[in-house]
């Protein structure tokens, strides 16, 4: 019985040991994963970080080189705040802002945490597939990855614009101001003690940190013109339940998201969009242009003719395009219905030279309508308003004589010559009504070719330029004309004179604007335009050609 019992103790013993040596063994290390940090991410799509010491401004006046992540969400952009902009040399000048903000890719390869010392070590991979949109290659950098405990403060953006200011004026509320303008606060957040480490930003990079863990500490990665990707690892340390569950879907990340074309914000431009659910003049003439991008011509003959039967009045260009849509889907009868059209804008027979109009011409109703034509158009050029013709001729003259390439005069008198024929522009607008096509006809070079815009528009484009003292008088004038569906305000130039342009052509290539996503129907848009033998007029969005 003795024996016994003392055997049982030994086991016993010897078992409790065991034990005791698997857990001490156990509580030397814990492991984590990929899951395990994608469970406890938090502020998606939140901060990005802003380093002062890489920002333009002179910041050794304000003793602060701290990295910032900043949740500037709110921002509306300079222009927006009311700065407002002006050449004191009179030569053009426009203040135009895109932005535009990358991802990173955080994978997670190897975690181990000690809790005796409660000290974490974390490798892994980092890497975004935007490097070439946002930094040149002459400017590398690098992403940032901290741990601590993050202090929430507010971030001061201060006006920041590095422009000449002897030559370009700066105000806000009618006052100049300089660099150190405090434009906005944002909310923010810093590390006060850290671990920190440093990788590539260029292709996929291996990462190593090591730090102390506490409940309150986070592991951040960040860079310039990226958004932060942040985990709470005091929650996956010492409270595993708490975020688990809440992991996202994986996405597909974009290269990048574009936040501000040309100082206006993407996010207000998508909520336009949505309350415009009207539908208007346009709403016909963009589906009727998409189906012609996509060479479905009958389906577009079909649009122009809904929009004829909702409007009365149509532009010039868009006739223009619905003969060819009619002859393309050989609809003879509906081609000849559209061309009458086109002899009230009083455009002569000879535009039917070209190409397109041969099966036109052949069929035996050509003799009649020809006729028909020339009498509707000779009676529409009778009614047009010669007094206001003169007038913008001269108004052109007068325009042209300082702009001209070969006799192009200084700034000031450019200025100056604009200010004056603004001023006869406005008074003769309220005069006589806008020069709609009704009144003035369409413009017709080389018999065959029809310009969508008159050439008194490059005076409205050079009141824009010039930012003339009258032209908000000018807005509204042609705001009202706009209304009235006498000017074509939406797809005229004026509206986009190339410095919003996300698209410029440069010895054949193509380039996208670095803040602007790539739209695969925009390119094919613009392709369009170098490959349109059937002499369609098209919105082809904003670009330039260098």
């Amino acid at each position: 019985m003795s024996q016994v019992f003392t055997t049982s103790l030994i086991v016993l013993i010897t078992t409790l040991c065991t034990t005791t040596a698997l857990a001490q063994r156990q509580l030397k290390y814990k492991t984590y994963h990929q899951n395990n940090f994608e469970d406890n991410k938090i502020f998606d799509e939140v901060y990005n970080l802003r380093w002062n010491k890489e920002l333009y401004l002179n910041f050794s006046k304000m003793k602060d080189t701290l990295a910032y992540f900043v949740d500037d969400r709110n921002y509306k952009g300079i222009i927006n705040y009311g700065i407002t902009f002006k050449s004191k040399t009179h030569k053009n000048f426009r203040f135009s802002e895109n932005n535009g903000i990358g991802f990173l890719k955080v994978e997670i390869s190897k975690c181990v945490y000690t809790p005796k010392d409660s000290l974490i070590h974390i490798e892994g991979f980092l890497s975004s597939n935007c490097y070439n949109l946002i930094y040149n290659k002459e400017k590398p950098s690098h992403f940032n990855i901290f741990i601590g405990a993050k202090t929430d403060t507010l971030y001061v953006r201060y006006v920041d614009i590095l422009f000449n200011r002897k030559k370009i004026e700066v105000k806000w509320n009618n006052k100049e101001i300089d660099d150190y303008a405090v434009l906005d606060t944002f909310p923010a957040f810093y590390f006060k003690k850290y671990s920190y480490s440093k990788t590539s930003i260029k292709g996929r990079n291996p990462f190593k940190i090591s730090g102390k863990v506490a409940k309150n500490t986070l592991l951040a990665f960040g860079s310039r013109a990226y958004f932060a990707e942040i985990f709470d690892l005091g929650s996956m340390v010492y409270a595993p339940e708490k975020n688990k569950g809440k992991r996202k879907a994986k996405k597909e990340l974009p290269e990048m998201k574009t936040l501000m074309i040309d100082n206006k914000l993407v996010a207000d431009i998508e909520k336009e969009k949505a309350q415009k659910g009207e539908i208007t003049y346009y709403t016909y003439t963009e589906k009727a242009e998409n189906y012609i991008f996509a060479r479905q011509y009958a389906r577009a003959k079909e649009e122009y003719n809904t929009l004829s039967q909702k409007y009365p009045v149509l532009f010039a260009r868009d006739i223009h395009n619905a003969i060819r849509c009619a002859i393309l889907s050989r609809d003879l009868k509906t081609a000849f219905g559209w061309s009458e059209k086109l002899a009230l804008k009083g455009v002569e027979l000879p535009y039917f030279n070209a190409k397109i109009f041969t099966s036109m011409r052949k069929n035996p109703e050509w003799k009649n309508f020809s006729t028909k034509y020339d009498s509707i158009c000779k009676g529409a050029q009778g009614h047009w308003n010669l007094r206001l013709l003169k007038e913008l001729d001269d108004l052109l003259q007068e325009d042209q004589a300082v702009y001209g390439l070969e006799n192009r005069k200084n700034p000031k008198v450019l200025y100056e010559t604009t200010e004056r024929v603004t001023d006869k522009l406005i008074d003769l607008l309220k005069k006589e009504g806008y020069p709609s096509e009704e009144k003035t006809g369409c413009h017709v070079v080389n018999d065959t070719t029809l310009l969508s815009f008159p050439d008194f528009n490059v005076l409205m484009l050079h009141a824009e330029q010039q930012k003339t003292k009258n032209l908000n008088i000018l807005k509204e004038l042609l705001d009202q004309s706009s209304n009235a569906m006498e000017y074509d305000r939406k797809r005229d130039f004026n509206s986009d004179t190339g410095y919003n342009s996300c698209f410029h052509i440069y010895k054949g290539n193509l380039y996208i604007l670095k803040s602007y996503e790539r739209n695969d129907a925009e390119i094919r848009k613009l392709r369009f335009k170098f490959s349109n033998p059937n002499g369609f007029i098209m919105d082809y969005n904003n670009f330039v050609i260098e």
